[in-house]
Order: C-alpha cells, then structure tokens, then sequence
C-alpha cells in the first residue's frame, strides 16, 4: 500500500527559525533532533499523512490562528521533540506545511494532560 503523496515540504518562517536554533546548538541532541527532522521530509513527501492526527477538537487555538490549520498532524523526533504539520491544497496539488518544531515543554503546554 502507498501513501498520500505530497508535492513538498515547506516549512513556516517559525519552523525555520526552530530548526535554526536546534542546528545552532552545540550539544549532539540538537544535531539528532535537526537531522531527525529534515530526514522526515522524504517520509512526508511519500506519505503526508504518517504523523499521528490530532483531532480538530484538541488543536490549540494558538495554532489555528497563527497559522489557519484545519488539520494537524504530530511527528515525534528525539529527545521527546516534536514536528507539528498540517496539510494543505493549492491548485490541485498536496503541500505539507511544518508549522513548528518544538521541544516537550512547548508540546505539553499547547496539549496539556495527552499522554505519547
């Protein structure tokens, strides 16, 4: 069985600057955490619907706003990090969106009481 494909991975100027920061980092966590997220690109790019769903109930109004997700997927990385994404459509085509990367404090505070 194949996956829903995508035409590609972009990534919000907040998920370029997360990625930024954790490629600035002088600690080998960083450096996995970074690598761990762009090798994802491909997975999404074959499958964009891989990453665990979260129901639109529980997306963070923070989230919608900012960025206008109707739908939210979670990816988890190393470290307890996690790559937020939604999908979207424009002109016929599938385009995976990374909206943020974002460590277990932020994840937690934005989904609080879920348990992964």
């Amino acid at each position: 069985m194949t996956g829903l494909g995508a035409k590609d991975v972009v990534l919000t100027g907040d998920a370029k600057a997360d990625l930024a920061s954790l490629e600035a980092r002088k600690d080998k966590d960083g450096a996995a955490i970074a690598k761990r997220a762009r090798a994802l690109r491909g997975v999404l790019l074959a499958d964009c619907l891989h990453g665990e769903v979260v129901k639109k109930a529980r997306m963070p109004k923070a989230l919608r706003e900012r960025f206008q997700v109707e739908n939210l997927y979670v990816e988890d990385l190393p470290d307890f990090w996690r790559l937020l994404y939604t999908i979207v459509r424009d002109r016929g085509e599938r385009f995976v969106v990374v909206v943020r990367i974002v460590d277990h404090a932020a994840y937690s505070e934005w989904f609080p009481g879920r348990r992964r």
